[in-house]
Protein backbone atom coordinates (compact mmCIF):
# COMPACT_ATOMS: atom_id res chain seq x y z
CA UNK A 1 0.00 0.00 0.00
CA UNK A 2 2.87 2.09 0.69
CA UNK A 3 4.67 1.58 -2.16
CA UNK A 4 1.21 2.83 -3.87
CA UNK A 5 0.93 6.07 -2.48
CA UNK A 6 4.96 6.78 -3.14
CA UNK A 7 4.05 5.90 -6.90
CA UNK A 8 1.27 8.47 -6.77
CA UNK A 9 2.80 11.46 -5.10
CA UNK A 10 5.97 10.56 -7.99
CA UNK A 11 3.76 9.90 -10.84
CA UNK A 12 1.97 13.61 -9.30
CA UNK A 13 5.14 15.47 -9.53
CA UNK A 14 6.26 14.16 -12.63
CA UNK A 15 2.74 15.28 -13.85
CA UNK A 16 3.87 18.80 -12.38
CA UNK A 17 7.24 19.13 -13.86
CA UNK A 18 5.98 18.28 -17.80
CA UNK A 19 3.06 20.95 -17.30
CA UNK A 20 5.38 23.07 -16.53
CA UNK A 21 7.65 22.16 -19.32
CA UNK A 22 5.14 22.36 -21.83
CA UNK A 23 4.45 25.68 -20.47
CA UNK A 24 7.77 26.66 -20.93
CA UNK A 25 7.87 25.46 -24.05
CA UNK A 26 4.60 26.54 -25.63
CA UNK A 27 4.41 30.07 -24.13
CA UNK A 28 4.81 31.60 -27.53
CA UNK A 29 1.33 29.62 -28.44
CA UNK A 30 -0.10 29.76 -24.81
CA UNK A 31 -1.17 33.77 -24.66
CA UNK A 32 -2.27 33.96 -28.32
CA UNK A 33 -4.67 30.92 -27.92
CA UNK A 34 -5.53 32.25 -24.44
CA UNK A 35 -6.46 36.27 -26.11
CA UNK A 36 -8.40 34.38 -28.50
CA UNK A 37 -10.38 32.40 -26.25
CA UNK A 38 -11.20 35.24 -23.83
CA UNK A 39 -12.18 37.56 -26.79
CA UNK A 40 -14.50 34.72 -27.75
CA UNK A 41 -15.85 34.36 -24.27
CA UNK A 42 -16.70 38.27 -23.98
CA UNK A 43 -18.27 37.83 -27.46
CA UNK A 44 -20.49 35.19 -26.75
CA UNK A 45 -23.46 37.17 -25.20
CA UNK A 46 -23.60 39.17 -28.13
CA UNK A 47 -23.76 36.06 -30.35
CA UNK A 48 -26.38 34.75 -28.01
CA UNK A 49 -28.39 37.81 -27.95
CA UNK A 50 -28.86 37.98 -31.89
CA UNK A 51 -29.58 34.43 -31.88
CA UNK A 52 -32.61 35.50 -30.00
CA UNK A 53 -33.20 37.89 -32.62
CA UNK A 54 -33.32 34.99 -35.03
CA UNK A 55 -30.26 35.56 -36.50
CA UNK A 56 -28.30 32.00 -37.83
CA UNK A 57 -25.38 31.64 -35.57
CA UNK A 58 -23.06 32.08 -38.67
CA UNK A 59 -24.38 35.56 -39.39
CA UNK A 60 -23.72 36.94 -35.92
CA UNK A 61 -20.66 35.75 -35.79
CA UNK A 62 -20.24 36.97 -39.35
CA UNK A 63 -21.95 40.00 -38.18
CA UNK A 64 -19.35 40.12 -35.65
CA UNK A 65 -16.37 40.36 -36.91
CA UNK A 66 -17.49 42.70 -39.60
CA UNK A 67 -18.36 45.30 -36.58
CA UNK A 68 -14.78 44.40 -35.61
CA UNK A 69 -12.73 44.66 -38.71
CA UNK A 70 -14.40 48.24 -39.23
CA UNK A 71 -13.52 49.55 -35.28
CA UNK A 72 -10.11 48.21 -36.42
CA UNK A 73 -10.00 49.56 -39.80
CA UNK A 74 -10.68 52.95 -38.27
CA UNK A 75 -8.66 52.57 -35.14
CA UNK A 76 -5.61 52.22 -37.98
CA UNK A 77 -6.52 55.21 -40.29
CA UNK A 78 -6.44 57.31 -36.32
CA UNK A 79 -3.23 56.02 -35.38
CA UNK A 80 -1.73 56.54 -38.45
CA UNK A 81 -2.93 60.36 -39.11
CA UNK A 82 -1.90 60.78 -35.32
CA UNK A 83 1.57 59.42 -36.33
CA UNK A 84 3.38 62.62 -36.90
CA UNK A 85 5.56 63.58 -40.17
CA UNK A 86 9.47 63.35 -40.34
CA UNK A 87 9.03 67.91 -40.19
CA UNK A 88 6.89 67.24 -37.13
CA UNK A 89 9.26 64.51 -35.26
CA UNK A 90 11.92 66.93 -35.88
CA UNK A 91 9.72 69.83 -34.45
CA UNK A 92 8.61 67.93 -31.24
CA UNK A 93 11.90 67.02 -30.45
CA UNK A 94 13.48 70.48 -30.51
CA UNK A 95 10.78 71.03 -28.34
CA UNK A 96 11.05 68.36 -26.17
CA UNK A 97 14.59 69.01 -25.22
CA UNK A 98 13.92 72.64 -25.18
CA UNK A 99 11.75 72.27 -22.83
CA UNK A 100 13.42 69.49 -20.68
CA UNK A 101 16.73 72.04 -20.40
CA UNK A 102 14.12 75.05 -19.57
CA UNK A 103 12.38 73.49 -17.18
CA UNK A 104 15.31 71.10 -15.36
CA UNK A 105 17.61 74.86 -15.36
CA UNK A 106 15.27 76.68 -14.00
CA UNK A 107 14.38 73.98 -10.96
CA UNK A 108 18.04 73.29 -10.15
CA UNK A 109 19.27 76.55 -10.39
CA UNK A 110 22.01 76.53 -13.00
CA UNK A 111 23.81 78.64 -14.06
CA UNK A 112 24.63 79.45 -17.69
CA UNK A 113 27.37 77.30 -17.69
CA UNK A 114 25.26 74.02 -16.13
CA UNK A 115 28.00 73.92 -13.57
CA UNK A 116 26.86 75.30 -10.30
CA UNK A 117 23.22 74.76 -8.90
CA UNK A 118 21.21 75.58 -6.09
CA UNK A 119 21.43 72.86 -2.88
CA UNK A 120 19.01 70.39 -4.34
CA UNK A 121 21.23 70.25 -7.44
CA UNK A 122 24.11 69.49 -5.45
CA UNK A 123 22.34 66.62 -3.89
CA UNK A 124 20.88 65.11 -6.49
CA UNK A 125 23.02 65.98 -9.52
CA UNK A 126 25.01 62.24 -9.47
CA UNK A 127 22.17 61.03 -10.04
CA UNK A 128 20.10 63.25 -11.93
CA UNK A 129 22.51 64.14 -14.11
CA UNK A 130 23.16 60.97 -15.81
CA UNK A 131 19.59 60.37 -16.50
CA UNK A 132 19.06 63.72 -18.10
CA UNK A 133 22.33 63.01 -20.44
CA UNK A 134 21.09 60.01 -21.53
CA UNK A 135 17.42 62.02 -22.57
CA UNK A 136 19.11 64.27 -24.37
CA UNK A 137 21.09 62.29 -26.30
CA UNK A 138 17.79 60.48 -27.13
CA UNK A 139 16.27 64.02 -28.43
CA UNK A 140 18.75 65.84 -29.90
CA UNK A 141 19.25 66.01 -33.36
CA UNK A 142 22.25 64.58 -36.06
CA UNK A 143 23.85 66.60 -37.75
CA UNK A 144 21.81 65.92 -41.12
CA UNK A 145 18.82 66.30 -39.30
CA UNK A 146 19.86 69.66 -37.86
CA UNK A 147 20.77 70.80 -41.25
CA UNK A 148 17.10 69.44 -42.39
CA UNK A 149 15.35 71.11 -39.87
CA UNK A 150 17.14 74.46 -39.46
CA UNK A 151 18.02 75.69 -43.55
CA UNK A 152 14.08 75.87 -44.68
CA UNK A 153 13.34 78.04 -41.39
CA UNK A 154 16.12 80.32 -42.04
CA UNK A 155 16.02 80.54 -45.75
CA UNK A 156 12.19 81.46 -44.98
CA UNK A 157 10.47 78.70 -47.12
CA UNK A 158 8.66 77.88 -44.29
CA UNK A 159 5.16 79.59 -44.18
CA UNK A 160 4.73 80.01 -40.41
CA UNK A 161 7.79 82.61 -39.88
CA UNK A 162 6.99 83.47 -36.39
CA UNK A 163 6.85 79.73 -35.39
CA UNK A 164 9.35 79.13 -37.46
CA UNK A 165 11.86 81.53 -35.58
CA UNK A 166 10.72 80.08 -32.85
CA UNK A 167 11.99 76.83 -33.16
CA UNK A 168 15.42 77.71 -34.61
CA UNK A 169 15.82 79.23 -31.82
CA UNK A 170 15.10 76.35 -29.38
CA UNK A 171 17.75 74.43 -31.40
CA UNK A 172 20.08 77.20 -31.21
CA UNK A 173 19.46 77.11 -27.55
CA UNK A 174 19.65 72.91 -27.22
CA UNK A 175 23.15 73.26 -29.13
CA UNK A 176 24.38 75.40 -26.82
CA UNK A 177 23.09 73.64 -23.62
CA UNK A 178 24.59 70.54 -25.45
CA UNK A 179 28.27 71.96 -25.58
CA UNK A 180 27.67 73.55 -21.82
CA UNK A 181 26.98 70.25 -20.59
CA UNK A 182 29.53 68.80 -22.79
CA UNK A 183 32.27 71.16 -21.50
CA UNK A 184 30.96 70.16 -17.82
CA UNK A 185 31.68 66.50 -18.29
CA UNK A 186 35.30 66.91 -19.64
CA UNK A 187 34.47 66.85 -22.87
CA UNK A 188 35.88 69.16 -25.24
CA UNK A 189 32.79 68.99 -27.54
CA UNK A 190 29.21 67.80 -28.05
CA UNK A 191 29.37 64.31 -28.81
CA UNK A 192 27.85 64.09 -32.16
CA UNK A 193 24.95 61.47 -32.57
CA UNK A 194 25.54 58.64 -35.27
CA UNK A 195 23.20 59.16 -38.83
CA UNK A 196 20.07 57.23 -38.65
CA UNK A 197 21.23 55.58 -41.92
CA UNK A 198 23.91 53.89 -40.86
CA UNK A 199 24.70 49.93 -40.58
CA UNK A 200 23.50 49.91 -37.02
CA UNK A 201 19.96 51.09 -37.91
CA UNK A 202 19.76 48.78 -40.91
CA UNK A 203 20.82 45.76 -39.05
CA UNK A 204 18.08 47.15 -35.98
CA UNK A 205 15.23 47.50 -38.93
CA UNK A 206 16.08 44.08 -40.40
CA UNK A 207 16.47 42.36 -36.68
CA UNK A 208 12.91 44.35 -36.40
CA UNK A 209 11.28 43.08 -39.47
CA UNK A 210 11.97 39.76 -38.57
CA UNK A 211 10.74 39.62 -34.93
CA UNK A 212 7.93 41.46 -36.26
CA UNK A 213 7.21 38.16 -38.71
CA UNK A 214 7.90 35.49 -35.51
CA UNK A 215 5.35 37.51 -33.89
CA UNK A 216 2.68 37.59 -36.30
CA UNK A 217 3.24 33.51 -36.80
CA UNK A 218 3.07 32.81 -33.42
CA UNK A 219 -0.45 35.48 -33.01
CA UNK A 220 -1.89 33.79 -36.17
CA UNK A 221 -3.74 31.34 -33.96
CA UNK A 222 -5.74 33.96 -31.70
CA UNK A 223 -8.12 34.19 -34.72
CA UNK A 224 -8.71 30.55 -35.23
CA UNK A 225 -9.05 30.17 -31.64
CA UNK A 226 -11.90 32.85 -31.75
CA UNK A 227 -13.85 32.22 -34.40
CA UNK A 228 -14.29 27.94 -33.44
CA UNK A 229 -14.93 29.18 -29.93
CA UNK A 230 -17.25 31.50 -30.95
CA UNK A 231 -19.27 29.42 -33.54
CA UNK A 232 -19.39 26.53 -31.05
CA UNK A 233 -22.83 25.79 -29.81
CA UNK A 234 -21.68 23.55 -26.70
CA UNK A 235 -20.28 20.40 -28.09
CA UNK A 236 -17.25 21.16 -26.50
CA UNK A 237 -18.52 21.61 -22.95
CA UNK A 238 -20.76 18.88 -23.42
CA UNK A 239 -17.08 16.42 -24.92
CA UNK A 240 -15.51 17.77 -21.70
CA UNK A 241 -18.22 16.97 -19.32
CA UNK A 242 -18.89 13.68 -21.09
CA UNK A 243 -15.42 12.78 -19.66
CA UNK A 244 -15.78 12.97 -16.18
CA UNK A 245 -17.21 9.89 -14.20
CA UNK A 246 -20.96 10.14 -13.50
CA UNK A 247 -20.67 10.55 -9.00
CA UNK A 248 -18.21 13.96 -10.03
CA UNK A 249 -20.88 14.94 -13.03
CA UNK A 250 -22.58 17.70 -10.67
CA UNK A 251 -19.57 18.94 -8.73
CA UNK A 252 -17.90 19.70 -12.30
CA UNK A 253 -21.20 21.58 -13.55
CA UNK A 254 -21.11 23.50 -10.86
CA UNK A 255 -17.36 24.24 -10.70
CA UNK A 256 -17.72 25.22 -14.42
CA UNK A 257 -20.42 27.36 -13.55
CA UNK A 258 -18.75 29.20 -10.55
CA UNK A 259 -15.52 29.80 -12.93
CA UNK A 260 -17.97 30.98 -15.64
CA UNK A 261 -19.88 33.68 -13.38
CA UNK A 262 -15.96 34.62 -11.58
CA UNK A 263 -14.44 35.34 -15.37
CA UNK A 264 -17.88 37.24 -16.48
CA UNK A 265 -17.99 39.42 -13.15
CA UNK A 266 -14.07 40.02 -13.93
CA UNK A 267 -14.57 40.90 -17.24
CA UNK A 268 -17.70 43.34 -16.79
CA UNK A 269 -16.12 44.50 -13.88
CA UNK A 270 -12.42 45.66 -15.11
CA UNK A 271 -14.42 47.37 -18.64
CA UNK A 272 -16.56 49.34 -16.07
CA UNK A 273 -13.26 50.57 -14.29
CA UNK A 274 -11.44 51.37 -17.46
CA UNK A 275 -14.14 53.10 -18.54
CA UNK A 276 -14.53 55.27 -15.23
CA UNK A 277 -11.12 56.33 -14.42
CA UNK A 278 -10.62 57.36 -18.48
CA UNK A 279 -13.10 59.73 -18.11
CA UNK A 280 -12.39 60.69 -14.67
CA UNK A 281 -9.20 61.56 -16.04
CA UNK A 282 -9.96 63.57 -19.25
CA UNK A 283 -12.40 65.60 -16.69
CA UNK A 284 -9.74 66.40 -14.13
CA UNK A 285 -6.92 67.01 -16.39
CA UNK A 286 -9.04 69.16 -18.68
CA UNK A 287 -9.66 71.43 -15.38
CA UNK A 288 -5.87 71.87 -14.92
CA UNK A 289 -5.38 73.08 -18.23
CA UNK A 290 -4.85 70.40 -20.54
CA UNK A 291 -6.56 70.65 -24.13
CA UNK A 292 -9.43 68.62 -24.52
CA UNK A 293 -8.47 66.57 -27.74
CA UNK A 294 -5.09 65.78 -25.26
CA UNK A 295 -6.99 64.77 -22.36
CA UNK A 296 -9.20 62.50 -24.61
CA UNK A 297 -6.14 61.30 -25.88
CA UNK A 298 -4.43 60.78 -22.02
CA UNK A 299 -7.64 59.13 -20.85
CA UNK A 300 -8.01 56.30 -23.49
CA UNK A 301 -4.52 55.54 -23.02
CA UNK A 302 -5.14 55.40 -19.06
CA UNK A 303 -8.41 53.51 -19.30
CA UNK A 304 -6.55 50.92 -21.75
CA UNK A 305 -3.98 50.45 -19.56
CA UNK A 306 -5.53 49.47 -16.50
CA UNK A 307 -6.49 46.71 -17.75
CA UNK A 308 -2.90 45.57 -15.63
CA UNK A 309 -3.03 46.49 -12.14
CA UNK A 310 -1.47 49.69 -11.37
CA UNK A 311 -0.81 50.69 -14.98
CA UNK A 312 -3.56 52.97 -15.44
CA UNK A 313 -1.89 55.33 -13.11
CA UNK A 314 1.68 55.18 -14.38
CA UNK A 315 -0.14 55.33 -17.97
CA UNK A 316 -1.91 58.65 -16.89
CA UNK A 317 1.37 59.85 -14.99
CA UNK A 318 3.45 59.60 -17.79
CA UNK A 319 0.94 61.36 -20.16
CA UNK A 320 0.09 64.31 -18.54
CA UNK A 321 3.76 64.64 -17.65
CA UNK A 322 4.67 64.79 -21.03
CA UNK A 323 1.99 67.00 -22.12
CA UNK A 324 3.05 69.62 -19.22
CA UNK A 325 6.72 69.21 -20.18
CA UNK A 326 5.90 70.04 -23.90
CA UNK A 327 3.05 73.05 -23.34
CA UNK A 328 4.07 76.55 -24.24
CA UNK A 329 0.49 78.01 -23.15
CA UNK A 330 -1.72 77.01 -20.30
CA UNK A 331 -5.21 77.93 -20.21
CA UNK A 332 -6.73 76.02 -16.79
CA UNK A 333 -10.20 76.39 -15.57
CA UNK A 334 -8.87 76.81 -12.21
CA UNK A 335 -7.66 79.93 -11.78
CA UNK A 336 -5.09 78.52 -8.93
CA UNK A 337 -3.24 76.57 -11.63
CA UNK A 338 -0.17 79.11 -13.22
CA UNK A 339 2.47 77.83 -16.19
CA UNK A 340 5.05 77.48 -13.03
CA UNK A 341 2.99 75.05 -11.29
CA UNK A 342 1.43 73.12 -14.07
CA UNK A 343 3.00 70.00 -13.59
CA UNK A 344 2.25 70.03 -10.10
CA UNK A 345 -1.45 70.57 -11.18
CA UNK A 346 -1.14 67.73 -13.31
CA UNK A 347 0.30 65.57 -11.05
CA UNK A 348 -2.55 65.74 -8.39
CA UNK A 349 -4.92 65.56 -11.34
CA UNK A 350 -3.85 62.49 -11.40
CA UNK A 351 -3.49 61.54 -7.87
CA UNK A 352 -7.08 62.31 -7.30
CA UNK A 353 -8.03 60.09 -10.26
CA UNK A 354 -6.43 56.91 -9.07
CA UNK A 355 -7.56 57.75 -5.63
CA UNK A 356 -11.27 57.86 -6.47
CA UNK A 357 -10.84 54.49 -8.62
CA UNK A 358 -9.15 52.93 -5.25
CA UNK A 359 -12.05 54.61 -3.20
CA UNK A 360 -15.02 54.21 -5.61
CA UNK A 361 -14.64 52.33 -8.55
CA UNK A 362 -12.95 49.41 -7.43
CA UNK A 363 -15.31 48.38 -4.42
CA UNK A 364 -18.40 49.73 -6.37
CA UNK A 365 -18.15 48.33 -9.83
CA UNK A 366 -15.31 45.11 -9.25
CA UNK A 367 -16.63 44.70 -5.73
CA UNK A 368 -15.74 40.46 -4.80
CA UNK A 369 -14.88 39.78 -8.44
CA UNK A 370 -11.13 39.78 -7.49
CA UNK A 371 -10.90 38.79 -4.00
CA UNK A 372 -6.58 38.94 -3.95
CA UNK A 373 -4.07 40.15 -1.92
CA UNK A 374 -1.92 42.49 -3.73
CA UNK A 375 1.19 40.92 -3.07
CA UNK A 376 -0.18 38.29 -5.14
CA UNK A 377 -1.21 41.15 -7.77
CA UNK A 378 1.78 42.26 -8.23
CA UNK A 379 3.37 39.05 -8.45
CA UNK A 380 1.28 37.76 -10.65
CA UNK A 381 1.94 40.58 -13.60
CA UNK A 382 5.49 40.33 -12.61
CA UNK A 383 5.76 36.59 -13.69
CA UNK A 384 3.86 36.97 -16.22
CA UNK A 385 5.66 39.60 -17.50
CA UNK A 386 8.73 37.46 -17.52
CA UNK A 387 7.08 34.37 -19.03
CA UNK A 388 5.15 35.54 -21.83
CA UNK A 389 5.93 39.48 -21.90
CA UNK A 390 3.34 42.44 -22.08
CA UNK A 391 0.83 40.14 -23.14
CA UNK A 392 1.38 37.66 -20.26
CA UNK A 393 0.93 41.23 -17.37
CA UNK A 394 -2.42 41.74 -19.55
CA UNK A 395 -3.84 37.49 -18.12
CA UNK A 396 -2.07 37.45 -14.92
CA UNK A 397 -5.45 38.39 -13.18
CA UNK A 398 -7.62 36.32 -14.84
CA UNK A 399 -5.45 33.71 -15.29
CA UNK A 400 -5.44 33.94 -11.09
CA UNK A 401 -8.61 34.58 -10.51
CA UNK A 402 -9.55 31.10 -12.94
CA UNK A 403 -7.49 29.42 -10.90
CA UNK A 404 -8.56 30.49 -7.78
CA UNK A 405 -12.02 29.93 -8.50
CA UNK A 406 -11.38 26.15 -9.43
CA UNK A 407 -9.82 25.24 -6.18
CA UNK A 408 -11.59 27.03 -4.21
CA UNK A 409 -15.31 25.73 -6.35
CA UNK A 410 -13.85 22.47 -6.50
CA UNK A 411 -12.83 21.85 -2.95
CA UNK A 412 -16.07 22.97 -1.76
CA UNK A 413 -18.49 21.63 -4.04
CA UNK A 414 -16.35 17.66 -3.66
CA UNK A 415 -17.39 18.63 -0.06
CA UNK A 416 -20.50 19.27 -0.58
CA UNK A 417 -21.03 16.05 -2.68
CA UNK A 418 -19.22 13.94 -0.01
CA UNK A 419 -16.61 12.73 -2.39
CA UNK A 420 -13.73 14.21 0.12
Amino acid sequence: MRAVVVMAYVAAAAAVVLAAYLVWALRSFIVPAFVGGLLAYICRPLVARLERHRIPRGVAVGLLLLVFGVVALVGLNSVRAAIPSETALLELRVRALYALHHRYQALMGLDSSWSHGNGLYRLTHRDLDPLIDRVTDALALTAEERVQFVAPREAGTDTTAAASGRLVEYERTNAHALEMRARRAGRGEPAIKPSAAGPAATAMAEGGAAGLGEVLSSWAIAPLIFLFLLADTGSLKRGLLAAVPNRLFEPALAVLADVDEALGNYVRGIFLECCALGVTVIVFTTLVGVPLRWAIAIGIFTGASNVIPYMGFAAALLGGLAYALLAEDVHPLIPLVTAESFAIWVVVAVVLAELLKNVLYEPLVLGGAVKLHPLVIVSGVVGGAALFGPAGMFLAIPTITIVRVLITSSARHLKAYGLV
